[in-house]
């Protein structure tokens, strides 16, 4: 039984919500762990997905000594959700797209999220999620102190002349009034990759998934609301001014990238070129691990761990440096390194 309640909230979940810049309800969670509270995890979902599905991650911050808050993106989970045929001219609750669930982070972070005292605060997040985040880090530097992507979203697959066509369809739509209508089999066939990536999973470890399709087959409905033009237009255009030059390159805050090497929905080469552009960046590359991957088998889960926290140490250490009490003999330490060459910044790829 401790075997499986690690896959359920813990017992000091607490759920709520916020109300975003739409009106939108939006749920979250906030944990706490058992003694005192090294830092905070924020925490975000990937496409289609739902806090429930990462409770185990939950726990497992929480077992680390990090309080944790959470929430379900607009249109996602327990959070509100909008069908697009309900929409009349002037409403101001639409489907969301991903400028929605840029400032709904920013504003749960900022308005929500209560940091533990004088302790570091981290993002989490995954696939989707993680292109929020690099916007996030970017337009406000000061909000975390680390953050944590597992396979991230850094630009589309689709190259080339082919990616030029949809995303100058995808703008003309939207500019002829189209933007509200529901992009025909596009949840579907984003669930269906990700749960072809479960799938491979399951074998390794039935328990894990077998929780994870109950949740999604429980009393709340935690299935996504339907993507439209809009939103594909949106992630097109947001990918791209994230990888303008000069984009990834002023992101400052130290970032800790997951690479899977079976990923069948991720371009990798995208992940890498971040890494090596971006200051403060490094890599855990797992070969053989899928797109799913806080649900991993547990010796590939345990690598990522491993690399989470000697991750989550360095933060610590420089949070503590950056944060110490001015005094003379940090002083004349900082007047000595001063005279030195700053050390060259962690790039990826390295675990």
């Amino acid at each position: 039984m401790e075997y499986l309640a690690r896959f359920f909230e813990p017992d000091t979940w607490q759920e709520s919500s916020f109300t975003n810049r739409q009106g939108k309800t939006i749920r979250y969670g906030h944990a706490t762990p058992e003694g005192d509270i090294k830092g905070t995890v924020v925490m975000t979902t990937g496409y289609a997905d739902f806090i429930e599905s990462y409770f185990e991650t939950v726990n497992e911050y929480l077992d680390r000594g990090y309080q944790v808050f959470m929430m379900d993106w607009a249109g996602h989970g327990a959070s509100e959700k909008i069908r697009a045929a309900d929409v009349k001219s002037g409403d101001q609750k639409k489907p969301a797209i991903l400028d929605d669930h840029i400032a709904d982070l920013w504003q749960f972070r900022d308005q929500v999220v209560k940091p533990a005292e004088g302790k570091p605060v981290f993002l989490s997040t995954h696939s989707m999620g993680g292109q929020v985040a690099l916007h996030t880090l970017k337009n406000h530097p000061e909000a975390f102190d680390g953050a944590v992507l597992a396979t991230p979203l850094v630009d589309v697959k689709i190259k080339g002349l082919q990616k030029t066509m949809l995303a100058a369809a995808f703008r003309a739509a939207v500019k002829l009034g189209f933007g509200d209508r529901v992009l025909e089999g596009g949840r579907q066939k984003a669930v269906r990759k990700i749960t072809r990536a479960r799938r491979e999973r399951k074998k390794d470890n039935p328990v894990r998934m077998g929780l994870h399709k109950a949740f999604m087959l429980g009393v709340r409905d935690l299935r996504a609301e339907d993507p439209t033009i809009a939103y594909a237009d949106n992630i097109y255009r947001a990918a791209a001014a994230l990888n303008a030059p000069g984009s990834l390159e002023s992101i400052q805050t130290p970032v800790l990238f997951g690479i899977a090497g079976r990923d069948n929905m991720i371009d990798n080469d995208t992940i890498r070129r971040a890494a090596r552009v971006m200051p403060q960046a490094r890599v855990c590359d797992i070969p053989e691990a899928s797109h799913a991957f806080w649900i991993e088998r547990d010796d590939l889960r345990k690598q990522w761990w491993q690399s989470i926290d000697g991750f989550f140490a360095d933060c610590h250490a420089t949070f503590d440096l950056k944060n110490q009490p001015a005094n003379d003999n940090t002083s004349q330490a900082a007047d000595a390194s001063a005279q030195k060459p700053p050390p060259a910044a962690a790039k990826g790829p390295r675990a």
